[in-house]
């Protein structure tokens, strides 16, 4: 769209709520840019210096590229077609964003840049599914939640993560790694914990049906935990 005679863009709640994660002035690297539209808007607003913008596939990238160009950021946005952080110059990056995949596949594409072990990097993961599973990886791997934020869109309820190397594995229990940071006094984080109490009472209802009373009672316990208002919450 166009503001004041110039093109500006908008971002949607979810990839606004990372662009919020992204340490002001430092240089972020957006994996698996698609539309590039959260480099653009970061270096458009000032946020950033320069950015880059990367996808697996040839035809996003082209697309972002002539979004980037669109905007005039062809000289700030640096893209490139690459598989995960394949080709992302460690150097020359602070961020690191990748939204819009599922938590298995996210935490695939870190396990493979072993140079994000380093309280340089700041991770802001955006998992469309399986963020448990997400979560998990980041505390064996020894990253931090230092933030996490729930985010309505499209009548849809997202997560986005926010991670920081801490260099050891970070303790954690079951209920971590199914309620994370989120705040159940948001009212999206607490839709979304109940949902995931949802299911989880759905596998104690799976386990009571084959007599299994122990795992019955323990993910039924877990599902409690998760919507109980009188239970710690993230922050």
């Amino acid at each position: 769209m166009e503001a004041n005679g110039a093109k500006t863009i908008e971002l949607g709640a979810r990839l606004r709520t990372c662009a919020s994660f992204v340490r002001e002035g430092r240089i972020p690297a957006d994996v698996g840019t698609d539309h590039a539209y959260l480099p653009i808007w970061l270096v458009q607003s000032g946020a950033v210096p320069k950015a880059y913008a990367s996808d697996v596939n040839e035809e996003p990238v082209r697309s972002a590229r002539s979004n980037i160009a669109a905007f005039g950021l062809s000289e700030k946005i640096i893209t490139f077609t690459a598989d995960g952080l394949d080709r992302i110059p460690p150097e020359a990056v602070d961020d690191i964003i990748i939204a819009g995949m599922g938590g298995d596949n996210i935490a695939m594409i870190l396990s493979a840049a072993e140079w994000l072990q380093n309280p340089r990097y700041r991770l802001i993961l955006q998992p469309m599914s399986r963020a448990s599973r997400l979560r998990e990886y980041l505390y064996r791997r020894g990253f931090a939640i230092v933030k996490e934020e729930a985010v309505c869109e499209a009548g849809r309820i997202y997560t986005v993560i926010c991670a920081e190397y801490a260099g050891k594995e970070i303790a954690y229990d079951e209920y971590d790694v199914y309620a994370g940071r989120l705040n159940r006094a948001d009212p999206h984080a607490a839709a979304l914990l109940q949902k995931q109490a949802g299911i989880l009472r759905s596998v104690a209802e799976g386990c009571a049906a084959k007599g299994d009373t122990a795992g019955a009672a323990h993910y039924a316990g877990l599902a409690a935990r998760l919507t109980d208002s009188d239970y710690p919450s993230g922050d």
